[in-house]
């Protein structure tokens, strides 16, 4: 008598998704979304947005800053579309932390952007006003890096570091030249503009200050002769 060798078939994988009660615990502690809402919570922004409106029945309302936040994070990890917003909510662990494991719908994102729409504006200076605080940002001087600016909106042209550079090397040697020309011309002045490698606005304008008082006691002087 044969007996039969029973086949049995296992339908399950060895690899299952768990999704993590935080996670939080699973980015590391230097992740841009730490710095981010750190960032955003050293700002009152509930001052810029409406408050939602009470209902005793259905779901209660998503989280104001926490929409706020998730957006502008959305957008500054160019999520431009708000169904890959409402994605990013379900599977990305920032945008998981970001809304506290809640998952909007884009109609949601949709209608929560369409009533920022009168005070975005103060909400971006807000931003900003907190990054200079934070970061000690110089605002009386502008650094250019390798980045190209887009001069023209309307056409291809771009500005360039190096380009830059170039002419406004070739613009002080212009000025050196033409102050060349205003030393040997006032000779009988006894006045010697001095030459530098680089000018200031601020020099300059004491130079052209210089000389508009010389030319004035010149137009003097020839009037009492004439």
């Amino acid at each position: 008598m044969m007996l039969k060798k029973q086949i049995t078939t296992s339908r399950s994988t060895p690899k299952q998704g768990i999704l993590p009660m935080f996670p939080s615990d699973l980015l590391p502690i230097t992740d841009k979304v730490f710095v981010f809402d750190h960032l955003m919570e050293g700002i009152n922004l509930m001052k810029y947005l409406k408050a939602p409106t009470f209902h005793t029945a259905g779901r209660p309302r998503y989280n104001q800053v926490d929409l706020l936040k998730t957006v502008l994070f959305g957008f500054m990890s160019h999520y431009t579309s708000l169904r890959q917003l409402e994605d990013a909510c379900r599977t990305n662990l920032r945008f998981m932390y970001l809304m506290n494991n809640e998952t909007p719908s884009y109609k949601t994102f949709g209608d929560f952007i369409n009533s920022l729409s009168g005070s975005i504006e103060n909400i971006f200076l807000e931003i900003n006003k907190k990054i200079f605080n934070e970061d000690n940002v110089d605002l009386d001087h502008l650094y250019i890096d390798g980045t190209k600016l887009e001069a023209d909106a309307n056409k291809c042209s771009w500005m360039w570091k190096k380009a830059t550079i170039t002419a406004r090397n070739c613009l002080f040697a212009k000025i050196t030249k033409l102050f060349d020309e205003i030393n040997e011309e006032l000779q009988w002045a006894v006045m010697d503009i001095k030459e530098y490698p680089e000018y200031t606005p601020d020099y300059l304008r004491n130079q052209l200050d210089c000389l508009a008082d010389l030319w004035k006691i010149e137009k003097r002087g020839c009037e009492e002769i004439i």
